[in-house]
């Protein structure tokens, strides 16, 4: 990653309205300038210009460009981007001709590295560009444009601006203690407040990883009770093979549901029975247990057209301990008694009478669904943090919870603050990317897309 002038596709490839390519460095307008025409008399930063991407007198392709100039744009320096159409071929020969005038294919991440680089945002910032462009859910993007505007950041920052000016203080006590016997004991950090949000991010880690991943969640229930019919209606697809003969579904099928933002990985799995004899079928039922142990919470399914079986029952033991909802299906072809056969059942479960295969009575799937993520999600949580910032932030809460210990001896231990104190910045200034090494930067914008 150096000063030379890059070039990148900044849209995703493919059959599109349009294609925008981003150029950055000092030769990007020059670059522009040689490539397309009319030529303004002047380049007003921040404007549009509709014109004709030309080589060797023939025109290219139609266009509009942009050019935006230092300080004021995403990388910090001159850039320009050229909107054109999304065609393969006309992409490729528009970047072979801003090479061949100066410019080189930019690495990934490398607009984004040079925003950092530059001073245009910091770490936990350029990080949040990437995690944003690949967040899975509309509340998890939230969450890390949140960290873009700069929120975690500013938490950070406020603890390092505390712990510099306690290092002040301390520091001073020890270099004058002897003539100035300066009160240390008067210095009161107040990093209660700063250990209760490090606490309060950290706890919610485990949230944070389901709002990215999305909840899991199964459909169990014996074979033939019409798992794949549920599973095709809440996707509103055809996705699972649907037959009136039992043990259709020989394995597991996953898919997303987004539902107000919140991400579900919903799955159709192999029904449960006894004795069936075939091998494969066994194998996808074991895979069902399994998979029932390992989700969020459970749609469990009986038939409401037969009577219930001790297959039922068997599977009702494995979710026991999960969040559930119990639906009774088939309520078309119910006999009147179904129900209270099967309330005598399952007598402390809300039963919900449903036919996945008309889609009736799902509404109360979708309210089940919503429900978990509000018994779960703290609403005053709006701060999202990946693995590398997760481990550096619990190492500055360990830290400063060494430095409230020290405090309340007596004497108060000055040396010994004050080294906590200058360890606890050394790891803020590597969330914040002050102090990273090259190779942890490398690695960090290596996972970005390229033309980010």
């Amino acid at each position: 990653m150096d000063d030379e002038t890059i070039v990148a596709l900044a849209t995703p490839p493919g059959q599109a309205g349009i294609a925008v390519i981003r150029l950055s460095g000092s030769k990007s307008h020059a670059i522009v300038r040689a490539i397309f025409e009319p030529l303004p008399g002047t380049w007003h930063g921040r404007k549009s210009y509709h014109g004709f991407i030309h080589s060797q007198g023939e025109r290219v392709d139609e266009c509009l460009v942009t050019v935006f100039k230092a300080p004021r744009t995403y990388c910090g320096e001159d850039m320009a981007e050229i909107s054109l159409h999304s065609n393969l071929a006309i992409i490729e020969a528009v970047i072979d001709l801003t090479c061949r005038l100066g410019a080189r294919p930019a690495l990934p991440g490398e607009f984004t590295y040079r925003a950092f680089r530059n001073g245009k945002m910091d770490l936990l910032q350029a990080e949040a560009v990437n995690e944003l462009i690949r967040a899975n859910s509309r509340v998890f993007a939230l969450m890390e444009f949140g960290n873009l505007e700069g929120r975690l950041s500013h938490m950070v920052g406020s603890i390092r601006a505390r712990l510099l000016e306690m290092a002040v203080a301390i520091e001073t006590d020890i270099e004058f203690a002897e003539d100035q016997r300066l009160e240390t004991d008067a210095i009161d950090p107040n990093l209660e407040v700063a250990i209760n949000d490090l606490e309060k991010i950290l706890g919610q880690s485990r949230f944070n990883e389901t709002l990215d991943q999305g909840m899991q969640i199964v459909i169990a229930g014996r074979v033939n009770v019409g798992k794949s019919s549920l599973f095709n209606a809440l996707l509103m697809k055809e996705r699972s093979i649907i037959s009136h003969l039992p043990g259709t579904t020989r394995d597991y099928i996953q898919e997303k549901l987004h539902i107000d933002g919140w991400l579900f990985r919903i799955t159709d799995m192999a029904g449960i029975r006894e004795g069936s004899g075939d091998d494969i079928e066994n194998q996808g039922m074991r895979r069902s247990r399994d998979k029932i142990a390992q989700a969020d919470a459970v749609i469990f399914m009986v038939d409401a057209s037969q009577a219930l079986q001790a297959g039922d029952q068997e599977i009702f033991a494995l979710i026991r301990d999960k969040n559930r909802i119990l639906l009774a299906n088939k309520k078309d072809l119910a006999p009147p008694t179904a129900i209270e056969n099967i309330r005598r059942a399952f007598p402390d479960e809300i039963i919900h009478l449903v036919s996945a295969k008309n889609g009736e009575n799902l509404e109360p799937i979708i309210d089940f669904l919503k429900n978990l993520w509000r018994q779960i999600a703290d609403p005053a949580c709006t701060t999202v943090v990946n693995l590398r910032q997760k481990t550096l932030l619990a190492k500055l809460l360990e830290n400063l919870r060494h430095i409230e210990q020290w405090q309340t001896q007596s004497p108060i231990q000055t040396e010994m603050i004050a080294e906590d104190i200058r360890r606890g910045l050394r790891l803020i200034g590597e969330l914040t990317g002050a102090v990273s090494s090259a190779e942890i930067l490398q690695g960090i914008f290596a996972k970005f897309c390229i033309g980010k």
